[in-house]
C-alpha cells in the first residue's frame, strides 16, 4: 500500500517530532520516573491543554486556567491570586501541601513565623512543615520555567506514591508559575507565531531571534529581577507582601541563560560573589548541602551542568538572594535555553521539553533535599535571626536617622519601601544634629539596628568601599537612602530618640488651598510637583517657572520660595478663576503637595511675579528614539517615570526616524546605545531640529555620540589603551580586565542648583548612579557644567585606582546650546531603575525646562 505524502504528511511530521522531543516512550514517562502512580482523576497538563508541554510555549491564561482546575480538583492545592499586572494579568501563586497541612494551614503559618522572632518559643520543629517556594520565569523569554510549574503542580498534585505523601506532609509547597506574565506571554506569541512545522533549529531562523525589546521585562521592559529591593513594580510589590507573610526557608529562582551553556546552580562563586553580611554557613553549608541532591537528578539523566561561576549572590534585590537576607536558603538554577522549540547548540540539538525536564527534575530534587533537612534549615531560620540581633550589637552605629524638610513625597516614599521590608521605623521624638544635618520631629525618622531586619537595614544604609573581588555580575552598590536622595546619619551614642514605631506611612494633611483672586505658587522641590505641574497643563492652565527665588506674601506672612517654583497668575488663564481653583484643588489633593494663594504679586524680596524672570511653561511633546542597538531597560525606565508623571511619550524606532516631523516634537530623548546605524542625513536632521529650538536629552552611550556627531559642543575624555609593560597569566585576565570597568557604583556631585536642570534642589551635593565608563571633560563655557564629580567622589560600591582618579572632577551632567536648541548630556542615567529618585528631577527638569534655558 502507498500512502501519500501530500495526505499524511503533517500526521507523520507531528508525530516524528514528538518521538524526536521524547525519545522511545511517551511525554509521561519523559518527564516522571517509570512506575509512579498518578491518580486518573487528575489531569495532565497535556489532558488539559491538548498537546504535550514541550511542543510549544503555552499561552499564560492557559497556564493559569490549568492551575485552577488543579485547585478544584485536589484537595492537595490551593490557587490565589496576590496582585495584577500593568497589562491586567494575574499574578498567581498555587500553594500545594497534604490536606491534613491545608486544614490548618493559617495556624501552620503563625507557627513558622515564630521562627523569625528570637523573642518568642521555639516551636516544636519535627511537627513544622518547612516553606518551599519555587518562582518561575521572572525573565519573561526564559521560557521553561512556566512550563516545569505546570509539570510540578501536576506532579504534587496527583503522585501517589508514598514518599510524595510523606514530602506533602512535611512542607508547603508554594509554586509562583510566572514571576513576569506580561514578558512571559510577549515571547510565547513570538515563539508560537513563527513555530515551524517541523521546527527549525538553525540559530538563525526569527523564531530564535526576538525582535527588541523582546521578551525579558515586565509591561515597562524593567528586568524584575532586580527589583526585589527597590520595589518599585506592582509585580514586585505584590510578590513582597507574599513573601513576608509566609517566609519560606528554600526559594529557588528558575532561570535561562545562554544556548550553549548547560545548567548552573548554586553554591555561587566563593568570597567575592557572597555578600558579607549573610552569614557564611549559608554559603558553606547550606547551598552545598542542596546542591548535592541537585546534582544526582541531574546526574540520573546524564545532562551537564556546572556550579561555583559567574552568577552571584552580592546584591539583595535578586529574587535568588532576597531570601538570603530573610533566613532562607536561595538559589539561582539556570538552564541553557533553546530560546525556542529546538535550537542548534555547541552541544548538538537542544530542545525544548529537555529544558523544561531538567528544571523539573531539579525542581523536585530540591523538595526532596528540603524536607530531607528541615530540622537543619528551620533551626537555621531561628539561628539567622538570632544573629542578627546579635551582629546588631557588635555594630558601633546604634540607629540610622533620615529626614527631609522640603520634600514630603520623597520621605514618605522611603519609609513606605522600608516598611514593605518589614523593617522597624520609628518617629523621632526630638530635634537632633548629626554629621552637618539636621533632623526634626514630625519630618525625620529612626531606624534601629538591633532588629531581625538588621542586615536589610545595612544594605539600605550602610556605604561599602573595600570589596574581596573586583568583578562583579551586576552593581556594586545598591544604598537605598543615597538613591532616593535622602538625608541620613548614623546614630552611634546616647538614648535612642524613638517616639512611635509606624505601622503605616504618615498621612500628608494638608489644608484646603485657599481661594485666591491673583496667583496660585507651588515650590518645585517636592518630588509630586511634575505631576502636579503636568495636570495643570493638561488642562489648559498656564503656568509660568520662577528663574530666581523670592518671597511672596501670604495670609500668615512672608514666605519664601526657592528657583522653579510654578507660578499659575490669573489674570493670564483663558479659563474662569473658578475653574483654575477647582483644578489646583485637585492637584493638591491627588498628589498630596501644597498650593499657596498670594493677593499680590509684590515679593518682599526677590523677584516679582510679573517679572521677565518668570517664564511660561509649555506643554511637553517628547519622543524616544527605541529598536536595536538601544538599551531597552533605559528606555523603560523613561517610559515608566512619565507614565508616573502624567506625561506621554512617543515611542520611535530609530529606523523610522527618517519619516518624523521632528518640529511636532518639543524634546527627543536617546538613552544609552549605539547609535551608529543613524545616517548622516539624519543626524544633520536633528542638528536643523535642536537649532530650531528642540531639546535633546542624551544619556551615557548616546551622549558620545551627540557629542562625535558635532550635535553638541562637549569633550570626551577617552580610555587610552593599556600598554603592557608585562607579561600575565591568562588567569588573571578576568580580575584585571574586570576592574577597568565601572559596573554600578555611587558618586557624590556638586550640583548648581541655579541652573534650570538643577531646580528642585535646596543642596549642593547630590549622590549619582555610575555603570558607565563615560567621561566628559568640564565645558568649554564656564557655565554648562551643571554637575561635577567631587574630588574624592566615591560614596558606595567599587572602583578602581585607576578609574577613580579618572573620574575625579569630570562633568557628570553637560549642556550644549546650539542655535535655539541645546543638548542635555547626562554621563550617568538618571533614572537607574526606578530607583534614583534623588535624581529623576534632573531629567524631568530637562524635559519641562531645558527650552527655557538661556
Amino acid at each position: 500500500m502507498t500512502i501519500s505524502i501530500s495526505k499524511f504528511g503533517n500526521s507523520i511530521l507531528a508525530f516524528l517530532l514528538f518521538i524526536l522531543a521524547f525519545p522511545s516512550y511517551g511525554q509521561h514517562d519523559y518527564y516522571f520516573a517509570q512506575g509512579e502512580r498518578f491518580d486518573a482523576e487528575i489531569p495532565s497538563p497535556e489532558d488539559y491543554l491538548g498537546y504535550p508541554i514541550g511542543d510549544r510555549h503555552t499561552r499564560y491564561d492557559l497556564a493559569i486556567a490549568y492551575l485552577k482546575e488543579l485547585a478544584r480538583l485536589s484537595e492537595r492545592v490551593t490557587f490565589q491570586t496576590i496582585g495584577q499586572t500593568n497589562e491586567l494579568r494575574p499574578l498567581a501563586v498555587v500553594t500545594i501541601t497534604s490536606p491534613q497541612n491545608h486544614a490548618s494551614l493559617e495556624e501552620i503559618r503563625q507557627q513558622h513565623l515564630q521562627l523569625t522572632d528570637p523573642g518568642q518559643p521555639l516551636p516544636e520543629l519535627e511537627e513544622q512543615p518547612i516553606f518551599i517556594h519555587l518562582a518561575y520565569n521572572v525573565h519573561g523569554n526564559e521560557a521553561s520555567g512556566l512550563e516545569t510549574s505546570l509539570l510540578t503542580a501536576y506532579y504534587y498534585a496527583a503522585c501517589e506514591d508514598e514518599n510524595v505523601l510523606y514530602y506533602l506532609d512535611e512542607s508547603v509547597i508554594f509554586i509562583d508559575p510566572a514571576q513576569n506574565p506580561d514578558g512571559r506571554d510577549r515571547f510565547a506569541n513570538w515563539v508560537n507565531m513563527h513555530r515551524g512545522n517541523p521546527p527549525v533549529a538553525d540559530p538563525q531562523d526569527r523564531e530564535h531571534n526576538e525582535v527588541w525589546p523582546g521578551g525579558r521585562g515586565n509591561h515597562y521592559w524593567f528586568d524584575l529581577n532586580r527589583d526585589w529591593l527597590p520595589a518599585a513594580h506592582v509585580e514586585s510589590r505584590a510578590r513582597l507582601d507574599f513573601y513576608h507573610q509566609w517566609l519560606p526557608n528554600v526559594v529557588i529562582d528558575f532561570h535561562e541563560m545562554g544556548t550553549n551553556s548547560t545548567y548552573y546552580f548554586e553554591p555561587s562563586p566563593p568570597l567575592g560573589s557572597e555578600n558579607p553580611l549573610v552569614p557564611r554557613r549559608q554559603y558553606e553549608e547550606l547551598n552545598v548541602l542542596l546542591a548535592q541532591y541537585q546534582a544526582q537528578a541531574l546526574d540520573s539523566l546524564g545532562s551537564l551542568y556546572f556550579t561555583k561561576e559567574i552568577f552571584d549572590n552580592f546584591y539583595p534585590g535578586y529574587g535568588s538572594t532576597y531570601p538570603d537576607f530573610q533566613g532562607g536558603v536561595g538559589a539561582t538554577f539556570e538552564q541553557a535555553s533553546s530560546r525556542g522549540n529546538r535550537q542548534e547548540s555547541s552541544t548538538g540539538i537542544l530542545t525544548f521539553p529537555f529544558t523544561v525536564r531538567n528544571h523539573l527534575v531539579t525542581g523536585l530534587a530540591t523538595v526532596r533535599g528540603a524536607v530531607e533537612n528541615k530540622q537543619t534549615l528551620l533551626e537555621y531560620q531561628r539561628e539567622f535571626y538570632s544573629s542578627a540581633l546579635s551582629e546588631a550589637r557588635k555594630n558601633p552605629v546604634n540607629a540610622y536617622v533620615y529626614g527631609e524638610q522640603d520634600d514630603i513625597n520623597r520621605l514618605n516614599r522611603f519609609t513606605e519601601l522600608l516598611l514593605r521590608h518589614k523593617i522597624k521605623v520609628y518617629a523621632l521624638e526630638e530635634e537632633l544634629s548629626l554629621n552637618g544635618e539636621q533632623f526634626l520631629p514630625g519630618k525625620a525618622y529612626i531606624v534601629p539596628t538591633e532588629q531581625v531586619q538588621y542586615r536589610l537595614v545595612e544594605s539600605v544604609f550602610e556605604r561599602r568601599t573595600e570589596f574581596v573581588d573586583s568583578v562583579f555580575y551586576d552593581a556594586s552598590a545598591w544604598t537605598l537612602a543615597l538613591s532616593y536622595g535622602i538625608p541620613h546619619a548614623e546614630f552611634r551614642t546616647g538614648k535612642l530618640p524613638l517616639g512611635n514605631q509606624l505601622e503605616s506611612v504618615p498621612e500628608i494633611n494638608l489644608p484646603e488651598p485657599q481661594k485666591s483672586d491673583y496667583a496660585y505658587l507651588m515650590d518645585w522641590t517636592d518630588y509630586a510637583a511634575p505631576a502636579a505641574l503636568q495636570y495643570l497643563l493638561q488642562h489648559d492652565v498656564l503656568a509660568q517657572v520662577a528663574m530666581k527665588p523670592f518671597s511672596a506674601q501670604m495670609n500668615d506672612g512672608n514666605r519664601q520660595f526657592h528657583r522653579g517654583t510654578i507660578s499659575v497668575p490669573l489674570q493670564a488663564q483663558q479659563i474662569s478663576k473658578d475653574s483654575v481653583y477647582t483644578l489646583i484643588r485637585t492637584a493638591s489633593e491627588q498628589f498630596e503637595i501644597p498650593f499657596y494663594a498670594t493677593a499680590t504679586g509684590f515679593s518682599a524680596d526677590g523677584v516679582d511675579l510679573g517679572s521677565n524672570n518668570l517664564q511660561t511653561v509649555k506643554m511637553p511633546k517628547v519622543l524616544i528614539l527605541t529598536g536595536e542597538g538601544v538599551q531597552s531597560t533605559e528606555v523603560g525606565e523613561v517610559w515608566f517615570l512619565l507614565d508616573q508623571v502624567g506625561l506621554p511619550i512617543t515611542k520611535v524606532e530609530i529606523s523610522n526616524l527618517p519619516s518624523i516631523a521632528l518640529h511636532e516634537y518639543s524634546t527627543i530623548v536617546m538613552v544609552n546605545g549605539n547609535y551608529n546605524k543613524i545616517a548622516k542625513t539624519q543626524s544633520e536632521k536633528l542638528a536643523n531640529w535642536i537649532n530650531d529650538g528642540g531639546t535633546l536629552v542624551t544619556f551615557k552611550g548616546a551622549a558620545e555620540w551627540a557629542i562625535t556627531q558635532e550635535l553638541a559642543d562637549a569633550e570626551l575624555l577617552k580610555d587610552t589603551a593599556d600598554v603592557p609593560k608585562q607579561r600575565f597569566n591568562y588567569e588573571d585576565a578576568r580580575e584585571r580586565e574586570g576592574a577597568k570597568a565601572i559596573r554600578g557604583s555611587i558618586y557624590q556631585v556638586d550640583l548648581d542648583i541655579t541652573n534650570p536642570l538643577g531646580f528642585g534642589y535646596t543642596r549642593r551635593d547630590l549622590a549619582v548612579y555610575k555603570n558607565s565608563n563615560t567621561l566628559f571633560a568640564l565645558s568649554k563655557t564656564s557655565y554648562h557644567t551643571v554637575a561635577q564629580y567631587s574630588p574624592q567622589p566615591l560614596l558606595s560600591g567599587y572602583i578602581s585606582n585607576e578609574n577613580l582618579s579618572k573620574l575625579s572632577g569630570t562633568a557628570s551632567l553637560l549642556l550644549s546650546t546650539k542655535g535655539k536648541g541645546r543638548v542635555v548630556l547626562f554621563a550617568d542615567n538618571p533614572n537607574f531603575r526606578g530607583m534614583w529618585l534623588g535624581t529623576n528631577k534632573l531629567f524631568l527638569n530637562a524635559i519641562y525646562f531645558g527650552n527655557l534655558i538661556n
